[in-house]
């Protein structure tokens, strides 16, 4: 497959935990994904014997379709190692963190050696970062620099695309309000458990939250228009009966790349053709119970105390068990906990018929008047951390290697990035579901 380029596909950070699960995806998936072609992998780390061991403990698999990745040695340190890497990688996946302080060396190096890239991020004042000082030079260099292709943030800033685009489809409907609602789901006893290498990402992203709203004045992003009546966010604990759990303010990621999603495609003209009309967007998290309403509030409040201070960071990743109430470890979830867990994310989204708003054609009119269209969507999935990511970073960085005319150029979100790809199908074929659930 790769013209001028050695590998097709290279995984840095694959000695991580969530690394060497992305690596077992690849080599699950790429036979099928590529049927007839030889697709070349490589692994790329900074200790060649963590990546030997990595090789040495893969199933042997005998056959045309058997892949057999190389290695490359890469150090975030040194700036000619990352450029090597890149130089001979159509697509880098980064899945080494925390990203504040790894991940420029990498999406640098892809620009400089024209090398797509992808990432498992989570770390809002990153990826805005890097939109601002790269999404030029990476246009200019004719390279897709997607973040957010894991758990964060595909469901839900491709959740809001596919829902969007069902309003429209199947309504003709100008969309104007989404609320997302996110729950977990534990089926067994074993309860749901994350790494450490999850949980230093999200002490690190909660501690930049001052130099994100820096960055943000700096940046300078258009307002994003409202149409519609005002959707207002409820900042406080509550019950919602339409999804049977108590809620509170989704404080991860999600919001930070809708937002972004929709001022990169007001800001930037080349990027106007793929997107469908800007909306207000608010999530959720769903809690099933007021003991574990009242556990969340005291375990996030102390956190994100903490997090604010370099002293308390420390304190936080020294003890993970302690401020999770004991779901994030270094040993990360058993298979069990794996098996047992699972994702869904219901979108809430109203809009106006072209009935309506040919009697209400200007959008101070629309601000007066309710949308006359309602529809539900969800995303769900197995284990979002674990066992969806992996599936989610991947399926994305090979609609980069076979769909690369339909992806704009520049540093992007999913929505942006893959808009006119066929990735909702790619993912729905791994189990990850787009559904209407329910349409008025």
């Amino acid at each position: 497959m790769a013209t001028g380029k050695t590998y097709d596909l290279t995984i840095f950070g694959a000695t991580g935990f969530t690394g060497k699960l992305i690596l077992d995806e690849v080599i699950k998936t790429a036979p099928k994904a590529f049927p007839g072609q030889t697709i070349r992998i490589a692994i790329a780390g900074r200790s060649r014997e963590r990546l030997e061991k990595i090789l040495a403990g893969l199933p042997t698999v005998d056959g045309a379709n058997r892949i057999q990745p190389d290695i490359i040695v890469a150090d975030t340190q040194d700036e000619e190692s990352m450029r090597a890497m890149c130089r001979v990688s159509k697509t880098v996946i980064a899945a080494a963190g925390p990203f504040r302080f790894l991940g420029e060396a990498v999406v640098s190096a892809c620009i400089q050696e024209g090398a797509s890239y992808v990432d498992i991020t989570g770390e809002p004042e990153f990826f805005e970062r890097m939109a601002l000082n790269y999404h030029e030079k990476a246009k200019e260099a004719q390279v897709a620099i997607v973040h957010v292709c894991g758990f964060d943030s595909i469901p839900a800033d491709m959740g809001v695309l596919y829902t969007k685009q069902q309003l429209e489809r199947q309504h003709n409907a100008l969309p104007s309000t989404i609320e997302m609602f996110f729950k977990l789901h534990v089926a067994g006893n074993a309860g749901f458990c994350g790494h450490f290498a999850t949980y230093e990402s999200a002490v690190h992203g909660f501690g930049s939250a001052g130099l994100l709203r820096q960055l943000r004045k700096t940046a300078n992003r258009p307002q994003i228009p409202k149409i519609g009546p005002l959707l207002v966010v409820n900042p406080k604990p509550h019950w919602v009966s339409k999804v049977a759990a108590y809620t509170v303010p989704f404080f991860f990621a999600d919001p930070s790349v809708i937002r972004l999603s929709q001022q990169l495609v007001i800001q930037d003209k080349d990027l106007h053709a793929s997107q469908s009309p800007p909306v207000q967007f608010s999530a959720y998290i769903c809690i099933p119970s007021f003991k574990a309403l009242a556990m969340t509030i005291l375990a996030s409040t102390a956190f994100g105390l903490l997090a604010k201070y370099e002293a308390g960071r420390r304190f936080l990743l020294k003890h993970p068990r302690l401020f999770t109430l004991g779901t994030f470890s270094h040993e990360g979830p058993t298979k069990q906990q794996l098996a047992e867990t699972s994702f869904s994310e219901t979108f809430y989204a109203q809009g106006y018929s072209k009935e309506l708003r040919d009697k209400h054609p200007s959008p101070e009119e629309l601000r007066r008047v309710q949308p006359d269209v309602s529809l539900v969507t969800s995303v769900s999935g197995p284990e979002p951390g674990y066992v969806a990511t992996p599936k989610m970073v991947v399926q994305a960085a090979y609609a980069l290697l076979q769909q690369k005319e339909k992806i704009p150029n520049g540093v992007l979100t999913p929505a942006v990035a893959f808009a006119r790809t066929t990735l909702i199908d790619r993912l729905q074929e791994q189990g990850i579901v787009f559904s209407t659930v329910v349409k008025n």
